[in-house]
């Protein structure tokens, strides 16, 4: 999978490196761990799903390619914890939202032991954390709505990107948002394509 990347433009190799470090085992419930080695998407709550390997490498990807700056990162919805996992290895200090409590008593219990850079809390993330910005990224693994300016305060006002799911003709590509520049929105070539849900 690490060289289905590669060919697929993702030559970060702090990305790489990230996801050499992790069994995503370790990230999904006990019914879906037999699956771990795939590269799928889980439905690992009612209604909480965790994104195959190679769509959170895009999304970290695009991050870095927007802005290098690796210090403050937020993630809005820790899902499973396997992304806030891989950016704990390229971030200094990771910074991470969930609003279901079910998948943060479980990603919690996995990310304490993962590293002391990690920061979690149960909420809503829709104003970001503020108190612990500026961030030099902000990540988003699902459609927000076109205005999101509520969340431009949490950014390091040089470079601060914001990487979101956004439609465009009914399909779902990732996008960098980047409030400081004058091309706010770039709509990358990474589609989103939710593979068949287990």
């Amino acid at each position: 999978m690490l060289l289905n990347l590669r060919q697929n433009g993702i030559l970060d190799d702090r990305i790489i490196n990230a996801i050499a470090s992790f069994s995503r085992e370790t990230f999904l419930p006990k019914n879906l761990k037999g699956f771990s080695g795939e590269d799928l998407d889980f439905k690992i709550f009612s209604d909480i799903i965790a994104s195959k390997t190679s769509d959170i490498a895009k999304m970290i990807f695009l991050g870095l390619s927007a802005n290098n700056n690796t210090k403050n990162v937020l993630e809005i919805g820790t899902g499973s914890g396997f992304q806030t996992a891989l950016l704990s290895k390229i971030y200094n200090r990771v910074y991470t939202i969930e609003i279901n409590e079910q998948a943060y008593t479980f990603s919690s219990e996995i990310l304490k032991n993962i590293s002391h850079r990690i920061s979690y809390k149960l909420g809503d993330g829709k104003l970001g954390w503020l108190e612990a910005s500026p961030f030099d990224a902000i990540y988003i693994d699902s459609e927000i709505d076109n205005d999101i300016k509520y969340l431009y305060p949490n950014l390091d006002k040089n470079n601060g990107v914001i990487i979101a799911v956004k439609s465009y003709n009914e399909k779902q590509f990732y996008t960098s948002y980047l409030p400081y520049e004058k091309k706010k929105v770039v709509k990358s070539n990474y589609q989103v394509n939710r593979s068949k849900l287990i």
